[in-house]
């Protein structure tokens, strides 16, 4: 009876772990089935001769559907796609205006930018706010930023701007997504940093 017993418990004791390593041994177990992203800035122009500009980045505001973890997509023009195992590393609001800001810092060579709110010494020479109203697309067709954006010079709104982008999404893939996104901002970006110049 207790020889029975012993095999039982040690057949029981297989079996568990056995189940455990199939968990922890495949790709998209509910331990680390979540991908998380973050978007790309730019890479800078030079590291030397730095410009004395200062530039205010924000604030930026984004529409309630894209503040969220969750990566946002369309199935087509009505049916809004909610990645629930694909992710923003971070809030995407802070997402956004840190790389729109090292963008910007990157295109004009200046380390003097800061983002709204900025402290109350920091007087930027240019500062610039974005209203984002769409910022979404397909998967393995494009992503479609639409934005109004104003740039002031001191205290004074010298333009105000309305910018389109699309760029295509190169694969299926939410990476390619993510990246297809980095490239719009980086567009709007370097318009920006074009009229500021």
């Amino acid at each position: 009876m207790k020889n029975k017993l012993k095999i039982i418990w040690v057949s029981l004791l297989i079996i568990s772990l056995n189940a455990c390593s199939s968990v922890l041994n495949t790709p998209d177990s509910a331990l680390g089935d979540t991908h998380f992203y973050s978007l790309v800035a730019l890479a800078p122009v030079s590291t030397v001769n730095k410009s004395q500009l200062r530039i205010g980045v924000g604030p930026i505001e984004i529409p309630r559907l894209l503040n969220r973890p969750q990566i946002i997509s369309r199935k087509n023009n009505t049916e809004i796609l909610m990645a629930e195992k694909h992710q923003w590393g971070g809030s995407y609001k802070e997402e956004l205006i840190q790389a729109l800001t090292d963008n910007l810092s990157n295109l004009l060579n200046t380390d003097n930018i800061e983002q709204y709110p900025w402290k109350f010494s920091f007087k930027p020479a240019y500062s610039v706010r974005v209203n984002i109203e769409r910022f979404d697309g397909q998967l393995s067709k494009a992503v479609i930023l639409k934005a109004r954006w104003r740039l002031y010079k001191g205290s004074q709104e010298v333009l105000v701007k309305r910018s389109v982008i699309t760029v295509a999404t190169l694969g299926r893939s939410y990476s390619a997504y993510v990246k297809a996104q980095s490239k719009a901002l980086a567009q709007l970006s370097q318009r920006i940093a074009k009229i500021i110049k």
